[in-house]
């Protein structure tokens, strides 16, 4: 093999990890903003039960 085959194949390897890595991250933070959501929902019913509790002491 000529030294240029090796940089083709270098190049090849790097571009490859580097998509499998974006492709990672991106998994990640789908990950993430699902469990916001969850944390923001979680949230929204805590000040609505506590909305609802003042109301009825008043």
């Amino acid at each position: 093999m000529q030294g240029g085959t090796y940089l083709v194949i270098a190049y090849i390897v790097m571009w490859a990890g580097l998509l499998v890595y974006l492709g990672w991250i991106a998994l990640r933070m789908r990950g993430v903003r699902t469990e916001l959501e969850a944390v923001r929902e979680l949230v929204r019913e805590r000040e609505q039960g506590a909305n609802q509790g003042k109301g009825a002491d008043e």
